[in-house]
């Protein structure tokens, strides 16, 4: 998912359909989305509390990729097609590979989240939408893997399988949710909201199949980006001046590619970025 000129007064949902994955009905939409990232449009009606600081007009964009230079290890899948499991019938009715690691061709990393720690000073607010967003999930596997989710924005949990599951997400200072979801729910009677931001994603989970996992990242701003299947991602309207990247995965170690990536935004520019995510950073997968 790039998430390219998304400046529009209305809420935008950037979907890419990722060649790792194919394409489905589910995930939300006409297609199954391995990544998304949710960056609501803001008002103008000021920007902290109280409004007392303005939303500022100089404003620039970066864009980037996250590159293993040279590839990384080949992970084996988590669950094969045909597998003696639990729920097998629907579980391993089709490959299901591990999502921890996923690269292109020539070394884009998916699934990196990229975002500010904080809202920075002048930035344009958040503003959570009337639209809702869908957590899915088919054949065992939750779609898409990594979401950035708005405070206060509300998440529907969709299952397209004929088994049971159950959500439970596992955050530092949200309420945690541990609910089951019923076979089919095509509804979304399960709904998650965050009213919080957390300072790193939080897993979720289902305690009846245990391989399955995502993450979601709630912010109180939309200055944030996961990569698509290339390694891509792009930040827009960034209050010109330097600002400080958090640069996330699961599969690196302690979780941080990058804890503080210092980037210099520049009026009416597009700063591009190559963030090297060496081999060695990774954990023991």
């Amino acid at each position: 998912m790039v998430l390219k000129n998304l400046t529009g007064l209305s809420l935008v949902v950037a979907i890419a359909c990722g060649t790792l994955t194919g394409c489905s009905e589910y995930g939300g939409g006409a297609v199954t989305v391995p990544q998304i990232a949710f960056i609501p449009d803001a008002t103008n009606d000021g920007g902290d509390a109280g409004g007392e600081t303005a939303v500022s007009d100089a404003v620039g964009s970066i864009r980037g990729r996250v590159i293993m230079s040279g590839g990384g290890p080949s992970l084996p899948l988590l669950v094969s097609m045909g597998a003696a499991i639990k729920d097998a019938e629907v579980c391993a009715a089709v490959d299901v590979p591990d999502e921890r690691l996923q690269l292109s061709s020539d070394g884009g990393v998916a699934n990196v989240f990229v975002y500010l720690g904080k809202k920075p000073a002048g930035g344009r607010p958040l503003a959570a939408s009337a639209e809702t967003m869908i957590f899915d999930q088919k054949n065992c596997r939750f779609f898409p893997h990594t979401m950035i989710v708005p405070v206060d924005q509300t998440v529907k949990v969709l299952s397209g399988d004929s088994v049971a599951h159950n959500t439970h997400t596992y955050p530092s200072k949200n309420n945690a949710v541990n609910s089951g979801v019923a076979p089919n729910d095509r509804e979304g009677k399960l709904e998650i909201l965050y009213s919080k931001a957390e300072s790193v994603p939080l897993a979720v989970k289902c305690d009846y199949h245990a391989w399955m996992n995502a993450w979601h990242l709630p912010l109180d701003h939309p200055f944030g980006a996961v990569t698509n299947e290339n390694g891509e991602f792009s930040i827009t309207d960034l209050p010109v001046g330097k600002h400080s990247f958090i640069v996330w995965h699961e599969a690196a170690k302690g979780n941080f590619v990058e804890r503080k990536l210092e980037v210099e935004v520049r009026e009416g520019e597009t700063t591009d970025l190559t963030i090297d995510y060496p081999v060695a950073s990774l954990q023991e997968l």
